[in-house]
């Protein structure tokens, strides 16, 4: 009897020990979950503040720059040191991407097919998808004709027939939405990532653009590059924020036209959530 008892007794003490190891080891485990998302939110807010920081001093430099001379670089890029932390600017001008909202079905095309490596013919069946999602609609027994569709943001070409979540990332640094960046594309504005859909629609054209800026480039070295980035109307700005061992993406829009209430000669108009990327900026020209 009393070997029974203390058979019992025993297995109860082992079952004790192992919720208690389960226990301890949850507690553990949730430690540690906890302490990777701090980590990962301290990240995410210093990617903000130092990437609107050197965002901001790179608008400051921009402006200062900016003449009277219709060439500037098409891409302006710039580091700066914020405490101990490393960041590079990109500002290209928005006017010289693929605006969703009036870009022609062949630069679609072209920007599917190259931005998105996807089979031409797949590539044009999603642009006639685009243009027609940006058609007027018929409505009501009155046949009353709706204003077009819009593109308010790049995530808003997810509501088209056929555009996945993967092909958006891959063209998202190739395109431009909103009412600030109105117009179709100013070639002379664009950086050379974007001159390959021009070689699919007019390569002619093309080819007299590239001339320009090779001839810039021969006659001065310092102007390989130029176009009319420094002139436009509006910016996107990337900051690449070094920090944590990763690469991280503060994106923002910014308009050349100041604010009611700011005394800054620009404002912004559109901001991202910052994003981790690949090391290193990626050269857009």
């Amino acid at each position: 009897m009393k070997r029974q008892q203390a058979g019992v007794a025993l297995a109860l003490v082992v079952w004790f020990l192992a919720g208690m190891s389960l226990l301890v080891a949850g507690i553990v485990s949730i430690a540690r979950v906890d302490a990777g998302m701090t980590q990962l939110h301290l990240a995410r807010a210093k990617a903000v503040a130092v990437g609107d920081g050197a965002i901001s001093l790179a608008m400051v430099e921009l402006t200062q720059n900016r003449t009277g001379s219709a060439m500037q670089p098409v891409v302006t890029q710039s580091s700066h040191s914020l405490g101990d932390v490393q960041v590079q600017v990109q500002l290209i001008p928005s006017n010289g991407l693929v605006n969703l909202n009036n870009a022609p079905d062949k630069i679609l095309a072209g920007l599917f097919a190259i931005g998105g490596a996807i089979d031409p013919s797949d590539a044009q069946i999603l642009a006639d998808n685009v243009v027609k999602w940006r058609q007027p609609k018929v409505t009501g027994r009155n046949l009353r004709v709706a204003s077009a569709k819009r593109f308010y943001a790049p995530e808003d070409l997810l509501r088209v027939d056929g555009v996945t979540r993967g092909l958006l990332d891959s063209i998202r640094d190739y395109v431009v939405v909103g009412p600030w960046a109105s117009g179709g594309i100013d070639w002379n504005s664009s950086p050379e990532a974007i001159m390959g859909f021009l070689d699919d629609v007019n390569p002619g054209r093309a080819k007299m653009l590239r001339d320009r800026r090779e001839n810039l480039a021969r006659t001065d070295g310092a102007n390989a590059g130029l176009g009319r980035g420094g002139r436009a109307d509006s910016y996107r700005a990337d900051a690449l924020v070094e920090y944590g061992g990763r690469t991280w993406l503060r994106r923002r829009w910014i308009s050349m036209t100041p604010g009611n209430k700011s005394a800054l000669p620009w404002r912004v108009v559109r901001t991202e959530p910052p994003r981790v990327v690949e090391a290193g900026i990626r050269d857009r020209e």
